[in-house]
């Protein structure tokens, strides 16, 4: 009986482990598609947005919560600080697409002037119209959070 028990025991901590690795996965195929479909539209604007230094444009996918986060009177200065560690945008490369519960994360591989390696990761609500509830820039000379 006690042999039992103990596989029990190690069964249950192996579930659990398992479904908590679950809670994000990486998307393929279709699902990563018609993910792109969207999001790379909402990327677009935010990049064309912050190359135009244009903040309607920047932030047109915004959900309420990230205007507040990322408002216009923050964004002069924030754009500056981008274009002094970073420069121009350049090009984007999809590194990966993950969804959650709530969000599909897509990140991103961005080169700029002065930093060719900067991962952003922009987070869209998983309920439509899947508006942008996150970004996130790292890289060695920036690293920023919307949240």
């Amino acid at each position: 009986m006690k042999k039992n028990t103990g596989f029990s025991i190690v069964a249950i901590v192996l579930i659990a482990l398992v479904g908590l690795t679950a809670c994000e996965r990486q998307l393929s195929g279709a699902h990563r598609t018609a993910v792109l479909a969207f999001s790379e539209a909402a990327t677009d604007n935010l990049f064309a947005g912050l190359a135009a230094n244009d903040y309607a444009t920047f932030s047109r996918d915004f959900d309420p919560d990230m205007q507040k986060d990322v408002p216009a009177t923050r964004f002069a200065a924030w754009k500056q600080d981008v274009d002094s560690k970073l420069g121009n945008y350049l090009s984007r490369q999809v590194d990966h697409v993950s969804q959650d519960d709530e969000f599909y994360v897509v990140v991103y591989q961005v080169k700029f002037e002065q930093q060719e390696s900067v991962t952003v990761e922009v987070a869209f609500h998983v309920k439509k119209p899947h508006p942008i509830a996150h970004l996130s820039f790292d890289s060695q000379k920036l690293r920023w959070s919307s949240a």
